[in-house]
C-alpha cells in the first residue's frame, strides 16, 4: 500500500428525466478514495457510530483498521494468536464494551480489547471463544435481536477456485455463545442483511453466484424456506461474483461484486438489479453504510488476483471507499449483544 494507490475520482452522473414542468432531478454520486494503503483485501466494513469511524479488516496482514473519518486519523491493530490463522475476516463490536471486538481468525472466533487511546499501531493477544472445525470462518453480521451469524468458507487455490465444495456452513451464536448451525452444503458464505420488517434474511454463497433469500423468525432466531433470490450469470453478471451486502432504508440490497468493479443494488420484491455503482477496483468485497445520517456507502476492495496491468489501469484498485450522492441512505449497524460474562 502506499499513496502510489490515490488517483483523482470523477463523480459519475445520472440524470432522471422527469416529463413535466418541474426541472429533471439530477443525482450525482461521487465515489472518493479514503487515505487509506491500497490492502491485498480489505473486508467486512462496520460503521461506529460513537467514534464517526469506520472499522475494518485487512485480511492477509491480520489486522484491523479504524478509519476516523472527521480527522482522517487512522488506527491499525496487529492480531498476534501464534501464527495460528493466515488471515482475519471479520470484526464487529460488543454492545454494552465497545471496546470489546469479536473477531474470525482462520478457525477460531476470538474477542479483543481495541482503545481508541492505544497507539496509532498496537499489538494485542486475541482470546478464543469458539473454534470450528470447518476450513475457517468468513463474513459475519449481527440480526436485528444482536445475536451473531458467522459462515465459513472451504479452502481455496492460488486462482480462488475451491479445493472442496459444499462441506461449510453458516451458523448463529446467540447471546450466550451458544452456536448452532442453520445453513449447510456451502462452499464460501459470503454477505448477509434482514429486511426491515424482520421477515426476510438475506445470504450469499460466493461461489454459488447465489443471493438466496430465506424467511426470518426474529423472536426465535431462525431461517427458514432457502430460495434463490438473484443468480448473477442469470443477472448478466457473469464475470462476477457477489461478496459483501446490506440493505437501505428502502429495503434495497447494495451488493459488492468480486471481479465486476461495481456495486450493485437489487429490489429484492422484483428480484432484479435496479442500479449500478462503478468503483475503480476490480475486486470490490464489501459495503456499510456510515457518515452522520447513514447516507455514506463505504465500499472495501481488493488487490487480489488483479494482474499488473489491471493495477495499473485501476491505481486505486484495493482501496477503501465513500460513495455519497446516492439519494438513499442506511440504518445504525447491529453489535453482537453478547453476556459479557462469557467473555471474559
Amino acid at each position: 500500500g502506499g499513496d502510489d494507490c490515490y488517483s483523482d475520482l470523477r463523480p459519475t452522473s445520472n440524470y432522471l428525466g422527469v416529463e413535466s414542468s418541474i426541472p429533471a432531478v439530477k443525482m450525482v454520486e461521487k465515489v472518493e478514495k479514503l487515505a487509506l494503503p491500497c490492502l491485498p483485501v480489505g473486508e467486512g466494513p462496520h460503521w461506529q457510530e460513537d467514534l464517526q469511524a469506520l472499522l475494518f479488516v485487512d485480511v492477509f496482514a491480520k489486522k484491523l483498521r479504524r478509519h476516523f473519518i472527521n480527522t482522517g486519523r487512522s488506527q491499525e491493530l496487529y492480531l498476534d494468536d501464534g501464527d495460528s490463522a493466515t488471515f482475519v475476516s471479520m470484526v464487529i463490536p460488543v454492545e454494552d464494551d465497545p471496546e470489546l471486538m469479536v473477531v474470525a481468525l482462520g478457525k477460531n472466533l476470538s474477542v479483543v480489547r481495541w482503545s481508541v487511546d492505544d497507539p496509532n499501531i498496537h499489538t494485542t493477544k486475541p482470546k478464543v471463544l469458539h473454534t470450528t472445525t470447518d476450513h475457517r470462518f468468513n463474513d459475519a453480521k449481527c440480526d436485528p435481536q444482536g445475536r451473531l451469524w458467522a459462515g465459513t468458507m472451504c479452502p481455496l487455490d492460488d486462482k480462488g477456485k475451491p479445493l472442496e465444495y459444499n462441506n461449510c456452513s453458516l451458523y448463529k451464536f446467540d447471546h450466550d455463545l451458544v452456536c448452532t448451525s442453520w445453513v449447510k452444503k456451502v462452499t464460501l458464505s459470503n454477505g448477509m442483511t434482514w429486511s426491515h420488517d424482520r421477515k426476510s434474511f438475506y445470504y450469499i454463497d460466493t461461489v454459488a453466484e447465489a443471493i438466496y433469500h430465506f424467511d426470518y423468525d426474529d423472536e426465535a432466531g431462525s431461517i427458514s424456506n432457502q430460495r434463490v433470490l438473484l443468480n448473477y450469470p442469470e443477472a448478466g453478471l457473469q464475470d462476477q461474483r457477489p461478496d459483501g451486502m446490506t440493505t437501505d432504508v428502502d429495503g434495497n440490497l447494495w451488493v459488492a461484486c468480486f471481479g465486476g468493479r461495481q456495486v450493485i443494488c437489487v429490489d429484492p420484491k422484483e428480484a432484479k438489479v435496479i442500479r449500478k455503482i462503478a468503483i475503480p477496483s476490480k475486486n470490490v468485497t464489501s459495503v456499510c453504510w456510515g457518515g452522520k445520517d447513514y447516507s455514506t456507502l463505504y465500499v472495501t476492495s481488493g488487490t487480489l488476483r488483479t494482474t499488473p496491468e489491471e493495477r495499473a489501469a485501476y491505481p486505486s484498485s484495493g482501496g477503501t471507499f465513500a460513495v455519497t450522492g446516492l439519494g438513499t441512505k442506511g440504518t445504525p449497524p447491529i453489535n453482537y449483544k453478547v453476556n459479557l460474562d462469557k467473555l471474559k
